[in-house]
């Protein structure tokens, strides 16, 4: 298949694939099965380096040990369903060869996901302001604000996508600031709309995986400039943040409620009703139930699992406020054991030793692991699928070439 076929195969499963996380599972699947088979017939075009060979290994494997606690799962179709969820995770090695055919369309990829971001953001954004009052309120009592768009995504889950392209976006906009033309000002202007966004819907996982993903890019960035430019980068860090903070009454009202939470952990009180307070309950039982189970329940007995577990770890959860870790690390321990754990946390160490020149790719493995401290990104369709592929962006989508970086470890 020619090249040009190929590249304009990926740009239409892209566009899938972007619009499809708020519209429709059906377009995420079509989305990243497509990128998938693009990669599939770019095969013979280019290699993989070796440090791309222990990335999509470490991949890999993960998924395989998921796999093979299906063998000890009592619940065979709920492990089965868990398994599809997760296969993007088995196609990684496929994205890296589909992103390597359009490293010159950069700028299109950027464009079409920001604006699949804005898009329901404006809109959810245009709701709140026009039930303000009630929601404020709410948001004072842990409620989330809704995204009101498609088929209603999780408001964790996006709040993490549009930190994804605030960075992304960022990225390309400092690496091209010389060029400069109508679609630099207008990622730019998605770029800076996607930021104020994300601050008014306040989403805590979103914004806190935001801010140390790109606490991370600016250090090393402003590094090689000398301890002067950092000095200045982090005072106008925390002249944005406390602009934000002041501007939005929805943030104030997070934090308000943050606080709050954060005291019922501190003083041990009744967790009911925190939703922080409860993800450290659930945290604790995940841990109780690992240390039962080295090596997992079985990828689909999992979640009943750890509601049972509630029973003896800690009962005064009430039975509706029992549910999982929202926490990765501990979600793949409780289904396939401490190895799957260790895999897990190989994916994000290779990622950060290999690719020592890749400021970008740094940058969005610990956005994505920051989230997965607070959500279980692999256990929902729309975050699994953007975890595989913007690691692929990010290992392929910087101004340098990968293959160039990594030649000389093949």
């Amino acid at each position: 298949m020619p090249v040009q076929v190929r590249q304009i195969a990926f740009l239409l499963f892209w566009t899938a694939f972007s619009f499809g996380l708020t519209l429709s599972p059906a377009l995420i699947s079509i989305g990243q099965a497509g990128i998938a088979l693009v990669g599939i017939f770019s095969l013979k075009s280019d290699l993989l380096g070796k440090n791309e060979k222990w990335l999509s290994i470490a991949f890999i494997a993960f998924f395989l040990s998921g796999a093979l606690s299906y063998f000890y799962s009592e619940n065979s179709a709920e492990a089965i369903r868990k398994l599809i969820l997760k296969l993007p995770i088995l196609l990684f090695p496929f994205f890296i060869f589909a992103f390597k055919i359009v490293s010159t369309k950069r700028i299109w990829l950027i464009l079409i996901f920001s604006y699949s971001v804005f898009l329901p953001a404006a809109v959810s954004v245009y709701n709140y302001f026009l039930n303000k009052q009630l929601f404020d309120i709410l948001i004072l009592e842990s409620k989330p604000l809704p995204i009101e768009f498609g088929y209603g995504i999780y408001h964790i889950q996006f709040s993490i996508l549009m930190a994804i392209s605030i960075l992304i976006g960022a990225d390309y906009l400092v690496k091209n600031r010389s060029k400069r033309d109508l679609d630099w000002y207008f990622l730019s202007a998605l770029t800076i709309f996607n930021f104020i966004f994300i601050h008014i819907l306040s989403a805590r996982t979103g914004l806190l995986s935001l801010y140390l993903g790109a606490a991370l890019y600016m250090f090393i960035s402003l590094k090689k400039l000398g301890g002067k430019w950092l000095i200045y980068g982090f005072l106008s860090a925390i002249g944005i943040i406390l602009v934000m903070t002041f501007a939005s009454s929805s943030l104030k009202n997070r934090l308000k409620n943050s606080v709050e939470d954060f005291k019922v952990v501190w003083k041990g009180q009744d967790p009911n009703d925190y939703s922080f307070a409860l993800r450290v309950q659930a945290w604790k039982n995940s841990i109780d139930l690992i240390k039962k189970n080295p090596m997992g329940v079985g990828i689909g007995d999992a979640e009943s699992s750890l509601f049972n577990n509630f029973s003896s770890s800690n009962p005064r959860v009430l039975k509706d406020n029992r549910k999982n870790p929202h926490f990765q690390l501990l979600e793949s321990g409780a289904q396939s054991g401490i190895i799957s754990m260790i895999l897990y946390l190989l994916i994000f160490a290779i990622s950060w030793i290999k690719f020592r020149q890749n400021n970008l790719l740094h940058s969005i493995m610990l956005l994505l692991f920051v989230a997965s401290c607070f959500e279980s990104i692999l256990e929902r369709q729309a975050s699994v699928a953007a975890f595989a592929i913007f690691a692929t962006y990010a290992l392929l989508g910087t101004s340098y070439s990968v293959n160039t970086v990594d030649q000389n470890t093949r």
